[in-house]
């Protein structure tokens, strides 16, 4: 069975130890005391000072050990919580005395997206790609302070040598679509967004269950409990359809970066500057 198909495994079903074990082990993974799903975006090498870009799930039960980690040995300077002030109220602020890291809360979906999840997931997750895409384009719509603020980050502070991390409740959707920009944007391969974007499947397993417990009022719910196993799904072709949606709609990242997030061509092309720089 291939890496894609065995990361395509339902959140109900448990993905093979050893498999998880070994995966979260390499690269682009990275082992937080207390944070899960945390890994690298996955840019060009580069020979400059680029610092870290990391994507992750919710920040809130970081240990000590962890904040070290993040800030002294990754360079993390800026963290972008994309999560909503109910999210961040219902599980758990993100810590904001981790010294040197700047917090910064700027909600990529709308009040009534993250309030009323049975409506959301009845809504998006039981319709495929289609639904996914609906979905995402909406992100892309309620969610341009939060993008526009990640890439001001990365024209201004990222090629400094300082790092980055993004993060929402489960690391997949909101934080997903800012990485599908970043990687759009630099000219990543399709496949290799798709699989930056499927593997969230396994950098939630080790929480897998206490997942189902705080989603079971909808996993046990007969109207949405189909939809929300596909709304807690990383399902591949939800990435390519949704990047199809990109390039039409919008013109790609680099187009959703001038007409919708506000910035020049030469601000993109500074961007692209500090993510992709080849190695000499």
């Amino acid at each position: 069975m291939s890496d894609l198909a065995i990361i395509e495994t339902s959140i109900v079903e448990a993905i093979d130890p050893a498999f998880v074990k070994k995966t979260l082990s390499e690269l682009p993974f990275y082992q937080i005391e207390g944070m899960l799903n945390v890994r690298a975006v996955p840019l060009p090498p580069t020979s400059g000072e680029r610092g870290l870009v990391l994507r992750s799930g919710e920040t809130n039960h970081i240990t000590p050990l962890g904040k070290t980690q993040l800030s002294q040995q990754l360079g993390v300077t800026k963290v972008f919580d994309l999560r909503s002030d109910k999210e961040r109220a219902s599980f758990g602020p993100d810590p904001l005395d981790i010294p040197g890291v700047e917090i910064v809360c700027v909600p990529a979906m709308s009040a009534s997206q993250t309030d009323d999840l049975k409506t959301t997931y009845a809504r998006y997750g039981g319709r495929g790609d289609e639904g996914f895409v609906e979905f995402y384009r909406e992100l892309l719509e309620n969610g341009v302070s939060a993008y526009k603020a990640v890439f001001e980050f990365l024209r201004d502070e990222v090629a400094e040598g300082k790092g980055c991390l993004i993060h929402c409740t489960g690391g997949k959707d909101r934080t997903g679509v800012a990485a599908m920009l970043i990687l759009d944007l630099v000219g990543v391969p399709d496949e290799e967004i798709v699989k930056d974007y499927a593997l969230t499947r396994v950098g939630i397993e080790p929480v897998r269950e206490m997942m189902a417990q705080r989603f079971a009022p909808f996993l046990l719910d007969p109207e949405v409990a189909e939809a929300t196993v596909g709304a807690l799904s990383c399902t591949p072709s939800y990435m390519r359809a949704t990047l199809k949606m990109l390039r039409e709609e919008y013109g790609g990242a680099a187009g959703y970066l001038k007409d919708c997030l506000g910035f020049s061509p030469e601000d993109v092309a500074k961007i692209i500057e500090n993510l992709s720089a080849k190695e000499e």
